[in-house]
């Protein structure tokens, strides 16, 4: 592929920009071409062929594709792989409503995002695991786009800090003349999500000043699990083939204890296939009515719901939950963007510029209603136990019940209400040297001041403290208007109480439920400048130099209400407030060595200097090649050191608990841990993340007869070390308790026992550098563009990319559950006269998961399900006419076929969220008008 690779089906175009001027010596004009940057490079240069693999994508491309979010169209090009968040089934996680992007799978945080060349702030909430920051897609001004370059090898030596695996820079328009509206509306043929957007833009360019103005708003309805035939049911075990999963163990224990077949051994233990085992049922024990594990009696629950529970009509089975019936699948999203941009020539050698924009994204999430763990709650008090009480009249056993599960459906869906802010200010002054003459005379020079925050606030609404569910369960007070209040002088006759079996009324909702708002905020602050001209000429041209440096501090702030800070939130996060800050330093330079008209040289460097304690100062350097033996051959290659340096949440996070997803044995008490405690925080002694990048590829461009045809192919390799992990993603929590009690020093501190009974209370599981991975493979891409005289152009083209292989910590995760082995798309366009027809097709590759069981013989025996996860195809297809003057009209259908996802039976959504394409068929309208 070429380094400006073409992704739209009717090629893209590369603009160079243009002044006139008139000789002294002749009386005609001349046109003159001005140097520009590429991304990938400081240095201006008129030659778009850089040594770096560039993937360039303009407006009109963007629009081909036919995906209703710039954040979907990047997640569509092939080198995107492993799991991206998405605003799909994410009610419960840290970041709702965030549209990111895993560019070569190497963290959703692990590539850069550019705005104009400058660093944009990335979301203030930490997403995944309470502790990544990402960039967040919503904050881009859509409307403004001009082009997105994708810089596809380590970016560190230019840009600094999490440039690992690349770098993404959002173009935006510049010295734009005239205006022009859109709208467009669209909605999902199976259920209602109908979206309605509309964008104005407008510029205009004087004889020294220029201004563009965007300005774009959009709105689209929810879309519920239950809405959607993959998903209404949480149990996939009906649409789950008979033959969907299957067994596999690590033999060599088999045969030594008997067994002449892994067969043999599972119709012993009595399991037969994983679908009629139950597998992928994954409603919830969390049901209704509830049950309670009374004690000396067992679990005790009742068929239906009663107002009168008595003990011989209670039963020991779990009334299971389909909480998709109320979980929401798209969020309810609302978005505002607007930019600006002004140039100001001051002189002819000296300019000014300003940029500000202001984004709002708000996203309502909504999730089933709240459950409530009573083993794992707090009661009136920090620390105290949630209890059923012995008094409480529905409690038929009159015992006091620390143990049971149930869901809160008197309550309306939990909600997250989520505000996403982020305002942007930059000023800039430069120029050249040309009237100073000399050396000097052809070089440029930049300075720049930025101011960027992102603020995002979190309200949780009907959320329900322990404390008040424990109230509840001890009775409360009515007053005259039928409200129910808490007052312990209530005689307890006199009392209202929850039924844990059966209906409650409207009045203990309103009790229960209350707001809870959470707020983040991540703001940068920084000056940055820039010098680049020529040096020297050699045979293949001039030598370029770039040197520059910037100061930046960012400031982190993530502020939990006191419910979460004491941990007193049903089915809610625990986490204190947290804030941290640093300052950094840089200076980088970058020379081009064009040695002859067929060989270029790159080379950069990058020092930094953190307020972190303990960070290593070291130059990043990258050196890069191109090769052009021939006319119509290029042949590229680059080596390059990144660096990622921890995100302020691994260093200040205060502290955040969360619960084991299922039981846990405890070699030292002998005794089963129903959900043992896990508790992390900011470490801060981290150190960055280091990457190694090695990239090589070639891309041909025949002439005669062939021209118009591009084939290339790139291989790429990614060492990285000092990775940030858990120790709980090489050991389970059983392994935590066994080592610590056998003295290993790996987990020294990391389990908290009670010192009278010896009953654990905690593990602690901090991050550390503790890992590294390497990833290597290949990325094709062909296309073909061709003129008629009587039928119009036609383009084609196919882009993929093969992963080799991805070894995590020795692990291999090529084919795995979140990585694909291939990932590719294809288009097709046609134009003739007024008409366009643009159809996109994506794939996104089979991967395999498999869930270990634990082992049954050995240490080298352990047996797994594992199923598969087929491949997805997804097209989209539009249709454009220009007819109208000045107004151009688009008809298009996202899912054309209307496929549902692939079946992942372990997740609750029905397919693998921010990997697959979870929406049905998708038609839109689209009108622009040109003023």
């Amino acid at each position: 592929m070429p380094l400006a690779l073409v992704m739209s089906v009717a090629g893209s175009s590369v603009a160079f920009a243009q002044s006139t001027s008139e000789s002294s010596d002749s009386s005609e004009d001349e046109i003159v071409l001005e140097k520009f940057e590429v991304t990938g490079s400081r240095i201006k240069r008129l030659d778009v062929e850089t040594p770096n693999p560039v993937v360039s994508l303009n407006a009109g491309t963007i629009e081909s594709m036919g995906f209703p979010t710039i954040a979907d169209a990047v997640r569509a090009l092939p080198f995107n792989n492993g799991q991206a968040l998405t605003p799909t089934d994410s009610g419960t996680s840290f970041t709702p409503g965030v549209n990111s992007f895993n560019l070569r799978g190497l963290g959703n945080n692990g590539t850069l995002v550019l705005i104009n060349g400058r660093r944009a702030v990335p979301y203030a909430a930490p997403g995944f695991d309470g502790f990544q920051t990402v960039f967040d897609l919503n904050s881009i001004p859509d409307a403004a786009i001009e082009s997105l370059d994708i810089l596809k090898d380590g970016g560190s030596a230019l840009y600094g800090s999490d440039a690992v695996a690349g770098v993404v820079n959002f173009r935006l328009k510049k010295s734009y003349v005239g205006a022009e509206a859109s709208l467009t509306v669209g909605n999902y043929f199976d259920t209602d999500g109908l979206m309605k957007r509309a964008s104005l833009t407008f510029g205009t360019v004087g004889r020294d000043t220029s201004i563009f103005t965007s300005m774009s708003w959009e709105e689209q309805n929810s879309v519920f699990s239950r809405d959607l035939p993959y998903s209404a049911d949480a149990d996939n075990t009906s649409i789950a083939a008979a033959n969907y999963g299957r067994y596999e163990v690590n033999d060599g224990g088999l045969e030594a204890a008997g067994y002449t077949s892994l067969d043999a051994y599972l119709a012993d233990v009595g399991l037969t296939t994983p679908t009629a085992d139950g597998y992928w049922d994954q409603t919830s024990s969390r049901g209704y009515p509830g049950y309670l594990t009374v004690p000396g009696v067992g679990r005790r629950t009742f068929a239906s719901p009663t107002n009168n529970p008595t003990e011989a009509g209670a039963s020991s089975a779990t009334n299971w939950y389909n909480y998709n019936l109320t979980n929401g699948m798209f969020p309810e999203t609302q978005r505002f963007n607007v930019f600006t941009r002004i140039d100001h020539d001051i002189t002819e050698n000296f300019y000014a510029f300003a940029e500000l924009s202001f984004s709002r994204s708000e996203a309502v999430v909504y999730s089933a209603a709240t459950p409530v763990d009573i083993e794992t709650s707090q009661g009136l008090s920090v620390g105290s136990q949630l209890t059923y009480p012995a008094y409480n009249p529905f409690n038929v056993w009159n015992v006091d019940v620390v143990n049971g599960r149930r869901r809160l459906v008197e309550l309306p869906n939990r909600i997250n209400d989520v505000t996403s802010d982020t305002p942007r200010f930059l000023v800039g002054l430069g120029g050249d040297f040309e009237k100073m003459g000399g050396f000097f005379e052809e070089w440029n020079w930049e300075v720049g001041g930025m101011y960027s925050k992102n603020t995002v606030l979190n309200i949780s609404r009907n959320a329900v403290p322990d404390y008040k569910m424990q109230q509840a369960f001890n009775g409360l007070t009515r007053l005259g208007d039928g409200s129910l209040v808490w007052d312990t002088a209530t005689p307890l006759d006199e009392r209202v109480y929850f039924n844990w079996f059966g209906e409650n009324e409207e009045a203990f909702a309103n009790f229960l439920a209350v707001e809870n708002p959470n707020s983040s905020s991540i703001e940068y602050r920084g000056v940055d400048f820039r010098l680049d001209g020529p040096l020297a000429d050699l045979p293949g041209g001039q030598v370029g130099l770039a040197i520059g440096g910037e100061h930046r501090r960012e400031d982190f702030e993530d502020i939990a209400t006191d419910l979460n800070a004491t941990g007193m939130i049903l089915g809610g996060s625990e986490g204190t407030s947290s804030a941290g800050s640093r300052d950094l330093t840089a200076l980088y330079a970058e020379v081009s060595l064009p040695l002859h008209e067929m060989l270029e040289i790159q080379l950069a460097g990058r020092y930094e200097e953190y307020s972190d304690d303990g960070f290593e100062k070291k130059i990043r350097p990258k050196a890069a090649i191109k090769f052009r033996p021939l006319d119509w051959l290029i042949i590229r290659g680059s080596y390059a050191e990144s660096f990622k340096a921890p995100d302020l949440a691994y260093l200040y996070n205060a502290g955040t608990t969360t619960f084991s997803s299922n039981t846990v044995f405890d070699p030292v008490t002998q005794q089963e841990i129903d959900q043992i405690q896990v508790k992390s925080g900011g470490n801060p002694d981290l150190q960055p993340e280091t990457t190694d990048t090695y990239y090589v590829g070639f891309s041909i461009e025949p002439e005669g007869r062939l021209e118009g045809l591009s084939f290339s192919v790139d291989y790429f390799n990614f060492q990285q070390s000092n990775l940030l992990a858990q120790l709980s993603d090489f050991y389970g929590y059983a392994e935590f308790l066994s080592e610590a009690a056998a003295g290993n020093s790996l987990f020294a501190g990391k389990v908290a026992r009670d010192p009278n009974t010896n009953q654990v209370l905690f593990i602690r599981d901090d991050y550390a550098n503790i890992s590294e991975a390497e990833y290597t493979g290949y990325d094709f891409d062909v296309r073909y563009h061709w003129d008629t005289n009587a039928a119009g152009s036609f383009a084609v083209g196919v882009s993929a990319t093969y992963l080799d292989s991805y070894t995590l910590d020795g692990s291999e995760q090529v084919g795995g559950y979140l990585t694909a082995e291939w990932n590719g798309n294809a288009s097709f366009g046609w134009t003739y006269k007024d008409w366009g027809v643009s159809t996109f097709a994506v794939y996104r590759g089979k991967r395999t998961r498999s869930l270990s069981f634990g082992n049954i013989f050995t240490a080298d025996d352990t047996l797994y399900l594992v199923y598969d996860v087929d491949p997805q195809i997804t097209v989209n297809a539009s249709v454009t006419y220009n007819g109208f003057e000045k107004t151009k009209l688009l008809l298009g259908v996202n899912n054309l076929l209307n496929e549902d996802p692939p079946l992942d039976g372990f997740d609750a959504s029905g397919s693998t969220p921010g990997v697959n394409d979870h929406s049905p068929a998708f038609w839109y309208a689209k009108i622009t008008r040109e003023f």
